[in-house]
């Protein structure tokens, strides 16, 4: 009795989907995590853009409205507002964090005058200027540096899965020089 192609290939098909079973589970493990480490990176990405377009805005308008359509005041508030939305008022600024923020628990923006002593360290360590009262940020003078910074905790979405910690501790800084007069 001759067999046809057919009948010889029958035995295989399940041989294929078992192999393809066992193959499968390790490629989408793999993929997810691919998927999930590039979600942190754009996280933080996006925020060091975020902090960087604050920062920007704040070394730049330092001098209390020196420039036409400047405002008089910027407060601490409007340099939050600047990383997580992108706008002051009506006016864009930069992208602001584009609802990643949401991605960090316990996000947190602070914004203040970088003191010397801590990067002469070293190595280096960005704080807050010290002292009583605290120099605020839009105090720094010419030269000096000023320094946005986004904290938080990044939680992946599948960390068991793709064998992450479960939370990943998050921490953005963007130090400019003040334009200040």
């Amino acid at each position: 009795m001759i067999r046809s192609p057919r009948a010889r290939c029958a035995g295989r098909r399940g041989v294929a989907l078992v192999e393809m079973a066992f193959v499968s589970i390790l490629l989408f493990l793999m993929l997810f995590g691919i998927f999930e480490y590039c979600r942190l990176l754009f996280v933080l990405h996006v925020s060091n853009n975020a902090a960087r377009d604050a920062v920007r805005y704040a070394v730049v308008h330092t001098g209390r409205g020196a420039m036409p359509g400047d405002p008089t005041s910027v407060s601490k508030q409007d340099l939050i507002d600047i990383t997580t939305t992108g706008k002051l008022g009506t006016t864009n600024i930069g992208a602001g964090m584009c609802g990643m923020e949401k991605n960090i628990t316990g996000y947190a923006v602070d914004v203040f005058s970088v003191d010397p002593a801590g990067l002469a360290q070293n190595p280096p360590v960005v704080q807050a200027m010290s002292g009583s009262p605290t120099p605020a940020w839009n105090a720094a003078k010419f030269g000096e540096k000023i320094a946005v910074q986004i904290t938080g905790t990044y939680a992946p979405a599948l960390p068991s899965l793709v064998f992450m910690n479960v939370t990943i501790p998050f921490k953005v800084t963007v130090m400019y020089n003040s334009e200040a007069n």
